[in-house]
């Protein structure tokens, strides 16, 4: 069976037309568990309706507390959970008719291929849309870019390829969870670090989720070009973004160590060392290692800001 994981905060604006895409799935075979991160507004009465109109399908977690992020909540709701296949849902978002239908099949494919043993991360495509719902970007991984075919771990290391929206893991991958760290960047960068070291990924070349964007996203869709801009303008802001790098990287090579191969311990610690190297030593290190984001110029741009 498959559960929906869905983080709500403050969300009464859109999560009624979330709700009604992902009950208009021409898959049915899951059930909604919603953490709601003490909303103010009208959210957990949204969330009461649904559980009332559909007590077998819709439950949620009671927080007397605020886990303080998305990413906090969203890992609150993975501890909670306990099927064999989880989906990760934003409030915001709609659904494309067909989106449980195509992942389910996917992952079932990897299964007959890699074993149900094996931890597995699914992930797709999306469309980005106004506040409206209005598509105006139909692929955000053209749109920004995203190498989400690179699955080596010294990718994710550096970059992270998948949107958390789009994903379904099943319970092997789920069952390798021990700590979470608070210097972890997001819940799906890393449930990428543990598929990318200790199982497989997949890609679905194809938009099953309109990503909404609007002021209160939490992270949005920026195109390549924005991104460059905006790092180039705040350099406190790079450096802050690659101490999280590091911080992330630090904390799972604490953790999952033991499970590492050789190769794998010798490229996290190795990364590690970069803040320490001279430039043409972190520059050999990058190459040597393939830590590769998803293009040259972002690489490039790696090379001398680390």
């Amino acid at each position: 069976m498959i559960t929906v994981l869905l983080a709500a905060w403050n969300g009464e604006k859109y999560l009624r037309e979330q709700m009604e895409s992902l009950l208009g799935q021409t898959n049915q075979e899951f059930t909604i568990l919603i953490s709601d991160d003490c909303s103010t507004d009208r959210t957990p009465e949204i969330i009461s309706e649904y559980e009332s109109r559909f007590p077998d399908r819709v439950k949620s977690l009671k927080n007397l507390k605020p886990s303080g992020s998305a990413r906090d909540n969203f890992f609150r709701l993975l501890k909670a959970a306990s099927d064999e296949y989880l989906m990760f849902c934003d409030q915001d978002d709609i659904w494309l008719p067909d989106k449980v239908e195509v992942t389910i099949k996917e992952m079932k494919k990897m299964e007959n291929v890699w074993g149900r043993d094996m931890p597995l991360l699914v992930h797709t495509d999306l469309s980005v849309t106004d506040q409206a719902g209005t598509v105006v970007y139909p692929s955000m991984a053209r749109y920004q870019k995203i190498g989400v075919y690179d699955n080596r771990t010294s990718h994710y290391l550096v970059e992270n390829n998948i949107t958390g929206n789009t994903m379904m893991i099943n319970r092997s991958l789920k069952d390798l969870m021990v700590d979470i760290p608070k210097t972890c960047v997001m819940h799906d960068w890393w449930l990428g670090l543990m598929a990318s070291c200790f199982g497989k990924i997949t890609y679905i070349d194809r938009p099953l989720v309109l990503y909404r964007q609007h002021g209160s996203n939490q992270v949005g869709a920026k195109s390549g070009m924005k991104q460059l801009s905006e790092r180039r303008n705040s350099r406190e802001k790079v450096r802050e973004n690659y101490r999280g790098l590091f911080g992330q990287a630090k904390a799972f090579l604490s953790i999952y160590r033991q499970y590492m191969t050789p190769d794998q311990r010798e490229l996290f610690e190795e990364f590690l060392k970069l803040c320490k190297r001279s430039r043409a030593g972190k520059i050999k290190t990058i190459l040597k290692y393939k830590l590769f984001k998803s293009t040259r110029v972002r690489t490039l741009g790696q090379m001398f800001s680390i």
